[in-house]
């Protein structure tokens, strides 16, 4: 059966799972994965593991991994008057929060709501146009008190996302929130489905990861157990093609995914990737000879999983293929299928290169 990309991405764009809570994607990945994996499971930390290919202990083992968790909120305290405050889990934009739909994860199922903004017609000097700290602002989810909030299933810890149903643009774009990184848990399921008739040289692990959001250390776990040779993460990255970044580097939707050469956090921990000359020459050369478009990217305040993984073990050789995104951690990010499927069919490429041909086979 013929992988359905845009249903797929969907089908998980309509789930909501902050880090933590990554539940709802969990159940999916997994139910996909078992159609066709040799073995699938799932660690305690809820990551989801899925492994193909080569059975044999001795073949080159190549994990390739996307987050599944999204940004969003958390409630701290329940006013008196019904209405909520929150704390940010992950870094969603706080200039987009005002005026937000939301969705709660309530006891008793999905409760919409919306973070309140101060009315324009009373708003004074800067209120008008800078946005408020997240200590001032609230949800509003129409409760009449504390207990009408409570008889509704919130409660301190439940878990907020942004509420944005996906809407197909135009030229093969996509609207959505929560594309980081349901685009890269889509790309996994792509893998999954191209890879199931294939008789692979390799040790193929596809993990579905938990918490990336909040700590990006959440995969740790599965190291242990998988034990790769290379990893290859799956996220997104900025696309530079809107008026505010059009001068900022040359990475733009639909020109293919991004493969990067440098990203770090920049703001605390200083983590981050530099990806290894041999390894950015390996994916380069597996798209050229499947004629998939791909471009570099050089992407300082963006960090993955990858920066902790390749501190590992022995060190563990990563590499990362980036979905240029627009408008990212906002409620409205805005992404390529069309750039989405090429991911998938080079990462299926290179899925089918054999062990002894990765450039990192010798370490």
């Amino acid at each position: 059966m013929t992988f359905d990309v845009q249903k797929n991405l969907l089908n998980l764009l309509a789930l909501d799972g902050i880090s933590g809570h990554e539940h709802k994607i969990a159940a999916v990945m997994q139910q996909q994965f078992s159609q066709s994996a040799h073995q699938v499971w799932q660690d305690r930390l809820g990551n989801v593991v899925a492994q193909y290919g080569s059975r044999s202990p001795d073949a080159f083992r190549l994990m390739i991994f996307a987050h599944m968790d999204e940004v969003g909120f958390m409630v701290r305290k329940i006013e008196e008057n019904g209405f909520l405050r929150f704390e940010r889990v992950g870094g969603p934009a706080q200039i987009t929060m005002s005026g937000s739909t939301v969705r709660l994860d309530g006891e008793h199922g999905p409760v919409h709501g919306c973070i309140g903004i101060k009315s324009y017609h009373f708003s004074k000097g800067d209120e008008r146009t800078q946005p408020p700290g997240i200590e001032h602002l609230w949800i509003d989810i129409g409760a009449a008190d504390k207990q009408d909030a409570a008889r509704m299933g919130i409660k301190v810890g439940t878990p907020v996302c942004l509420y944005n149903p996906p809407q197909l643009l135009a030229n093969d774009l996509v609207c959505s929130k929560a594309l980081d990184d349901r685009l890269g848990c889509t790309a996994l399921l792509g893998v999954a489905a191209a890879v199931e008739q294939l008789e692979l040289d390799i040790a193929l692990y596809l993990v579905a990861s938990v918490q990336e959001e909040f700590n990006i250390r959440g995969i740790l776990p599965v190291l242990r157990r998988v034990n790769p040779d290379m990893a290859i993460g799956i996220d997104i990255t900025p696309s530079c093609d809107t008026p505010d970044l059009s001068d900022y580097s040359d990475v733009v939707i639909n020109k293919g995914p991004g493969i990067t050469c440098l990203n770090y956090h920049g703001r605390g921990t200083l983590a981050g990737l530099i990806t290894p000359p041999e390894l950015i020459a390996f994916l380069e050369k597996a798209a050229a000879e499947h004629q998939i478009p791909v471009q570099r990217e050089v992407a300082p305040g963006v960090i993955t999983e990858t920066g902790y993984i390749q501190m590992e073990q022995d060190g563990i050789p990563c590499a990362s293929l980036s979905i240029p995104c627009r408008y990212t951690h906002s409620p409205s990010e805005v992404a390529s299928i069309r750039d989405l499927s090429d991911c998938i069919r080079l990462l299926t490429a290179i899925a089918q290169i054999e062990g002894q041909q990765f450039p990192v086979a010798a370490r």
